[in-house]
């Protein structure tokens, strides 16, 4: 019986023990960008708006992106939350979640901007198209 209070007693230790961000990140991108992406396919859109990376521990990061979508069915707001990590100071991988699916984007980073692909599957097939973000000021 006490072995297992000793056990019961070390797994709630362990469920609260903090993340550990003391590594550096490999590239500072905490702030807002603004963000750019064209959707090629199924269908074209356009999307701009801002990014932002308000956290960074580690190489995780978080955030949100909130875009204006333009096509050819008019203009929306989609709003969503980011979740990735700078895979080394020259790459990015990162999920927005503007509906229930990710939209996962691989990018490269070259100084205050992010420049890649994005790829979103979906009951309609997959929807796929390009990004930039740029710092702002």
């Amino acid at each position: 019986m006490a072995a297992r209070a000793m056990l019961a007693l070390l797994l709630v230790a362990a469920c609260k023990t903090p993340v550990d961000c003391s590594g550096a990140p490999a590239v500072n991108l905490l702030g807002t960008w603004r963000y750019t992406a064209t959707q090629s396919s199924p269908t074209t859109a356009s999307l701009t708006g801002a990014l932002a990376i308000t956290s960074e521990c580690g190489s995780t990061l978080g955030g949100t992106l909130d875009v204006t979508e333009t096509s050819a069915q008019g203009s929306r707001r989609r709003m969503g939350t980011m979740s990735g990590r700078a895979v080394d100071s020259a790459t990015v991988d990162f999920d927005v979640f503007l509906s229930a699916v990710g939209r996962r984007h691989l990018g490269t980073i070259a100084g205050d901007s992010l420049r890649g692909t994005w790829v979103e599957p979906g009951d309609a097939g997959t929807a796929s198209g390009s990004f930039v973000a740029v710092r702002a000021p």
